[in-house]
């Protein structure tokens, strides 16, 4: 009988740590988080929480002077080059609580929402002019700033880029 009591025991205690490595899992990492990769990302950002960074669409960050200011200031410097001649490029990256953008990934799929593989290079090219942007302000809870995602969506058609959105 006591045997059988331990046993339980046992499988009890290996299921609740497993739920309880499962549910640590799950509060600390979100889906679409992404992971300092050291042969693509600068170790000079550094991102300034310690778990979560908000999405885009729940963070609040903004650029100063809104999308039509990201649009001028990268309209003359982005070229089409090295991109498929039709399609949507997009970049995603990180904004830390001190308005310094790193951890740039780029997705790009063709005119049929196909995805497309996207080479080193341009995620770096692309990367780079983002972050020449310097006019990034973090969302604040309780006056603390945090972490978050943003992305900025580059239209190229006809081997030209036409819309930065």
């Amino acid at each position: 009988m006591k045997s059988k009591l331990n046993i339980w025991f046992l499988v009890s205690l290996f299921i609740a740590g497993i739920l309880s490595l499962w549910l640590y899992i799950k509060l600390t990492h979100n889906v679409g988080d992404i992971s300092y990769d050291s042969a693509i990302d600068s170790p000079e950002f550094k991102v300034c929480g310690k778990y979560r960074a908000l999405q885009y669409y729940q963070s609040g960050t903004y650029y100063q002077g809104g999308k039509k200011a990201i649009k001028q200031q990268l309209w003359s410097k982005v070229s089409a080059d090295g991109l498929p001649p039709n399609g949507l490029l997009t970049v995603r990256f990180m904004v830390n609580c001190h308005g310094e953008t790193g951890l740039f990934r780029a997705k790009m799929t063709d005119p049929d929402v196909k995805r497309m593989e996207v080479p080193q290079e341009i995620t770096k090219q692309f990367g780079d002019l983002i972050s020449e942007l310097k006019g990034w302000v973090p969302r604040k809870i309780q006056g603390e700033p945090l972490d978050s995602y943003i992305q900025i969506v580059f239209k190229v058609e006809n081997g030209k880029i036409t819309d930065i959105f």
